[in-house]
């Protein structure tokens, strides 16, 4: 009597887990300090023979006299190690997804942003049909590093105009409004804030952009692009 009894209670239990639908994966890392100082210090002294980057981006980053967008050259030593190392970090994004593939790195440039300066909404290009762009936080001015942080998939409250979102890097990979929360339907974009030594390494095709913010510091952030060759055979 008491095995049949204990198949019945096992029969009427209820089973539940959430399943997750991912829409967007973003590669996060910290590099250490004596790189971060190491590539400032670099720029800073090379930073008069520096080549002008912006006819090829969208940043309105002309605000301040020191206000800049430089290509950094792959082949000069300390830029050639830290490619390296983003290229790595982004091979493992990729094998993370359960592929394999080539990277490499295509170009890279620092943006030195001031009051004022901003990046309109815009993504990236690349030589292969995918292609992986990154950006690494190197200088932090103080009033950004004070803002209170965003958890992911929250927006920072921007009501009697905090300024919470000053500087912040955004991401958007899709439409949602407020209502859509009470709907339960997920986030579909994120405020990042900024911290010296992050990088952010995630597909090209995601649109981003950076909020203005007002202070005397200097906001310094590097970018590189990179091409992906996949090894699986037919791929394109």
């Amino acid at each position: 009597m008491n095995e049949p009894l204990q198949e019945k209670k096992q029969s009427e239990e209820i089973r539940c887990r959430l399943i997750t639908k991912p829409a967007l994966f973003l590669m996060e890392a910290y590099l250490p300090e004596s790189l971060i100082e190491k590539v400032n210090a670099h720029i800073d002294a090379t930073r008069g023979t520096l080549g002008d980057h912006a006819p090829r981006l969208v940043g309105q980053i002309r605000r301040h006299h020191e206000s800049a967008q430089l290509t950094l050259d792959l082949k000069t030593p300390v830029i050639a190690a830290l490619a390296r190392m983003m290229v790595q970090i982004a091979e493992e994004y990729i094998r993370q997804q359960s592929f394999e593939a080539k990277v490499s790195a295509s170009d890279m440039w620092s943006v030195h942003s001031y009051a004022g300066d901003y990046n309109p909404l815009h993504d990236h290009g690349a030589r292969t049909p995918l292609g992986l762009s990154s950006i690494l936080y190197l200088k932090v001015p103080k009033e950004i590093a004070a803002a209170p942080d965003c958890p992911h998939g929250a927006a920072p409250r921007l009501t009697n105009a905090t300024g919470n979102c000053d500087g912040f890097t955004q991401f958007i990979w899709g439409a949602t409004g407020m209502k859509d929360f009470s709907l339960l339907r997920p986030a579909t974009q994120q405020y990042v804030k900024p911290e010296v030594g992050k990088l952010l390494i995630f597909p090209n095709w995601l649109l981003h952009r950076v909020e203005p913010y007002f202070g005397e510091d200097e906001r310094r952030t590097l970018s590189l692009n990179m091409d992906v060759e996949f090894n699986e055979p037919g791929w394109y």
